[in-house]
């Protein structure tokens, strides 16, 4: 017998959605993390931020200003807009899920409590359900793999060939679909 045998199976089943959101945010962030390195030594980053942020929030304005201003990334700034506001959007749903005391509402259904960010003794409610976190989760992990097929092609590091090689096999084991379209486009 484990600890997480004393949990009733609904707790279960939220604890797994949670973290399958969690590990796949991590993807993002990791990706985020690669990106931010690479525009950090090799397209002026820098004198953005004078080291490489760990923020979400810092990473995403450093990516933004970098791809923006940078004329070999310039053509790229749109497409990476969008995939930051997808990850801000994703960002928000996992900060809910994993820095809020939680109430179930049977097998389906949560009620998330966090303090206020601009009224501290003010609580904030947020309702989910389950099949919401697990998709979250499953958004992240197709987010994580068209940051990195967006980044190689913005950066010229893999031919078209060999990212669509790499990630049919990528893909594949994560049981992620892989992108009908290429998302640097």
């Amino acid at each position: 017998m484990t600890g997480m045998d004393t949990f009733p199976e609904d707790d279960k089943r939220w604890f797994m959605h949670i973290g399958y959101l969690a590990q796949n945010w991590a993807a993002v962030e990791t990706t985020l993390d690669g990106i931010v390195r690479q525009l950090h030594v090799y397209y002026g980053g820098a004198k953005f931020e004078p080291s490489p942020p760990q923020a979400f929030n810092r990473k995403r304005t450093l990516i933004r200003k970098t791809f923006a201003e940078h004329p070999d990334l310039a053509g790229f700034s749109e497409g990476m807009a969008k995939f930051l506001d997808d990850a801000t959007r994703l960002a928000e749903i996992r900060h809910w899920a994993l820095h809020s005391g939680w109430v179930t509402e049977g097998a389906e259904d949560v009620t998330l409590n966090r303090y206020s960010r601009s009224e501290p003794l003010k609580w904030e409610q947020q309702k989910f359900t389950l099949d919401e976190i697990f998709a979250a989760g499953a958004e992240c992990g197709g987010l994580s793999l068209s940051l990195t097929w967006f980044a190689q092609r913005a950066f010229g590091i893999m031919t078209e060939e060999q990212l669509i090689e790499f990630f049919r096999k990528l893909s594949s084991q994560l049981g992620t679909p892989f992108p009908d379209e290429d998302p640097a486009d």
